[in-house]
């Protein structure tokens, strides 16, 4: 069970490496959304996956690079910045269900008209 911390940790960095990269959700979303408020969209989004990459590297080093026996200040901030890392993927995903809600919002109002 070792080995368990790691694959996870290749999961979440590769998810964000995809989110980051290769998905185009947010670019379809152009045709309906303001221009403006996409291009902010994708932006959150690309910063979202780039968070999952470094929680990925920070999970990884902080179960294989740090005594777990033995935790040092370094212990302590690693798994501080994973936990703050965490928070800001949360965060960012909230800003976007957000932006989603709003674009719902604005095309039942057109669609009521």
């Amino acid at each position: 069970m070792e080995y368990l911390p790691g694959i996870f940790a290749l999961l979440v960095a590769a998810a964000g490496w995809f989110y980051m990269f290769y998905s185009r959700a947010a670019h379809r979303l152009a045709t309906v959304e303001d221009q403006r408020i996409n291009r902010r969209r994708i932006l959150l989004r690309r910063i979202g996956g780039l968070s999952m990459v470094a929680l990925g590297a920070c999970f990884y080093a902080g179960y294989y690079a740090t005594d777990r026996e033995h935790p040092t200040r370094a212990f302590a901030m690693l798994w501080f910045v994973v936990l703050v890392l965490m928070m800001l993927i949360l965060l960012l995903g909230l800003i976007d269900l957000r932006l989603t809600r709003k674009l719902r919002e604005a095309q039942k109002r057109r669609e009521g008209r």
